[in-house]
C-alpha cells in the first residue's frame, strides 16, 4: 500500500470518527431536549399559585404579531418582521450587546424546543398569544386543539402549536402561549383589523380535556370562556392578579425544568436578596413585562414601575413607593427590598450586570420582596401600576418598540394604569402540589 493511500485512509477514518462523534452529540442534545420537554409536560406542580376560589380565564388577548419563530435575529431580519431592533443598548458585559440582546424576535431554534405540536404543524413568523388561567395547568392534559378562538371577523383559526415557556417553573404554570396566525396589527375600528375576541376551552381532537389544579383537586377547564375587545396594539399588558405570601426559608418549586431556564436561574427571592424579606407580593400579568419590548425588568426597578398601597394608622391610604425605606402603616412598618423572579443576581465576575443586557425569564410573574411585621403585611390593599399618566415609566410586552423604533412599524402599545387588589394569602398560601 502506498504512503499516499495510507494517508487518505487515515483521513477518512478520522472523518468517520468525527462523524460518529457528531451524530452522538446530536443524539445527546436531542435526548436532553426531549427529556426537558417531557418534564415540562409531565403534570407536576410544586407550590403552584392559584388566584381565585373558582377556575377562570383571566386574560386571553393577542400578544404580538409575526415575531415568533424566525430563522435569525439580525437587524434586517428583525426590521423586516416588524420586530424591535435596539441600537442604543449600553451593556457592561464583555463583547457588548449581541443580536439577541437587540432584537425582540423569538428564534425558531429556541421556540421548537419547548412546543407541543398537533397535525405536524410547522411555524415561521407567527403570532404569540398568552392565555392566563386563575388555576395552574395540569400540563400532562394540555393539547393545542383545546383552544378555540374566534376573531372579530368571525374566523376561527386553528391552533396547532403551544408552549408553557416561559412559565414552566413548577410553582407557576398558570399561563400557556399559543403560536399561530391569530391576527394582525390593526386597531379596533380599522377596516382590515383582525384579532381574537373570544376563547372557548373545548375537548382536544383526541378527546382529552384540559385539567386545572385547584385547592380541592383537579377540575376540567372545558366550557371556560373569555371575551375581549382589546388588541395589544391599542393597549398593552396589565395585572390580572396579586397575592401576598410569607417567604419560605427555602423557596419551593423555583428553578429550571431540565435545560429550560439555564442562564436566568436561580432567580428566587433568597438567591437575589439572601435572608432579607419576610413577604413575597407575587403579581400575575396578562403578558410579559418589559420597559420597552426589548430590555428586561431589573431587580432594582420597583420605583420605576410600581407602588404598593396599605391602610395607615389613621385608616387612610398609605403609598409605598420607595425601596429601602420603612413606611409606617397600621400594624407596623413595611419596607420594599426589590423584585425577584427575574434573572441572576448581579455579579461582575460572572458577567451579570443590571443594565440593558440583563437577561431575565420574561414570564408572567414578578415578585416584590417586602420586610415587615405580620400585622403590617395584612394591611396591604393594592398593587398599582401608575403607568405614564401617573408620571411613571410604561410597561410593554415583547412586541414593544425598544429604544430605537423603526419609522413606519406599528409596535405594541404601553400597558395601562392599573390598581390591582392584593389577596392576603398569609394564613392560606393558596398553592397546590401535584405529582
Amino acid at each position: 500500500m502506498s504512503k499516499r493511500r495510507k494517508v487518505v485512509i487515515s483521513i477518512l477514518a478520522a472523518l468517520g470518527v468525527l462523524a460518529i462523534g457528531a451524530v452522538a452529540v446530536v443524539a445527546l442534545v436531542r435526548s436532553t431536549i426531549d427529556d426537558s420537554r417531557d418534564q415540562m409536560y409531565d403534570g407536576r406542580l410544586v407550590d403552584a399559585d392559584y388566584w381565585t376560589q373558582e377556575p377562570a380565564i383571566l386574560s386571553a388577548g393577542l400578544g404580538f404579531d409575526g415575531t415568533i419563530s424566525a430563522p435569525s435575529d439580525d437587524e434586517q431580519t428583525s426590521v423586516d418582521a416588524g420586530a424591535a431592533w435596539d441600537s442604543a443598548l449600553e451593556c457592561a458585559k464583555e463583547g457588548g450587546p449581541t443580536d439577541g440582546d437587540r432584537s425582540s424576535l423569538a428564534l425558531a431554534t429556541g421556540v421548537t424546543m419547548s412546543t407541543l405540536v398537533e397535525n405536524g404543524a410547522q411555524i415561521e413568523y407567527v403570532d404569540g398569544l398568552p392565555v392566563v388561567f386563575s388555576w395552574p395547568i395540569r400540563t400532562d392534559t394540555l393539547r393545542p386543539s383545546q383552544f378555540r378562538f374566534t376573531l372579530n371577523t368571525g374566523e376561527q383559526p386553528q391552533v396547532n402549536v403551544i408552549t408553557m415557556t416561559p412559565n414552566f417553573e413548577l410553582n407557576e404554570r398558570n399561563t400557556v402561549v399559543m403560536f399561530a396566525d391569530l391576527g394582525n396589527r390593526g386597531l379596533p375600528g380599522e377596516p382590515d383589523a383582525k384579532y381574537p375576541v373570544k376563547l372557548e376551552i373545548v375537548p382536544a381532537s383526541d378527546g382529552t380535556e384540559l385539567m386545572l389544579a385547584g385547592p380541592a383537586g383537579d377540575v376540567s377547564a372545558t366550557g371556560l370562556t373569555y371575551e375581549t375587545d382589546n388588541t395589544p396594539y391599542a393597549s398593552g399588558p396589565t395585572l390580572v392578579g396579586a397575592k401576598l405570601n410569607r417567604i419560605d426559608d427555602v423557596p419551593q418549586g423555583e428553578g429550571p425544568v431540565g435545560t429550560f431556564g439555564n442562564g436566568t436561574m436561580p432567580n428566587d427571592e433568597r438567591t437575589l436578596f439572601g435572608d432579607q424579606g419576610d413577604f413575597r407580593l407575587r403579581m400575575l400579568t396578562s403578558g410579559g413585562f418589559s420597559p420597552d419590548g426589548v430590555r428586561g425588568v431589573l431587580p432594582t426597578d420597583f420605583e420605576t414601575f410600581f407602588r404598593i398601597h396599605a391602610t395607615g394608622t389613621d385608616g387612610n391610604d398609605v403609598v409605598i413607593d420607595t425601596v429601602g425605606v420603612p413606611v409606617e402603616v397600621a400594624g407596623g412598618t413595611l419596607e420594599v427590598i426589590g423584585i425577584s423572579d427575574l434573572g441572576l443576581r448581579e455579579d461582575a465576575d460572572g458577567q451579570v450586570f443590571y443594565d440593558d443586557c440583563y437577561a431575565e425569564d420574561r414570564d408572567n410573574y414578578l415578585d416584590i420582596i417586602i420586610v415587615g411585621s405580620d400585622a403590617a403585611a395584612r394591611n396591604i390593599t393594592d398593587l398599582e401600576i401608575p403607568a405614564v399618566e401617573g408620571g411613571y415609566a410604561a410597561l410593554f410586552n415583547p412586541g414593544g418598540p425598544g429604544q430605537t423604533p423603526t419609522p413606519g412599524i406599528r409596535y405594541t402599545a404601553p400597558g395601562p394604569a392599573r390598581m390591582q387588589p392584593v389577596t392576603i394569602a398569609i394564613d392560606d398560601p393558596m398553592r397546590v402540589t401535584r405529582n
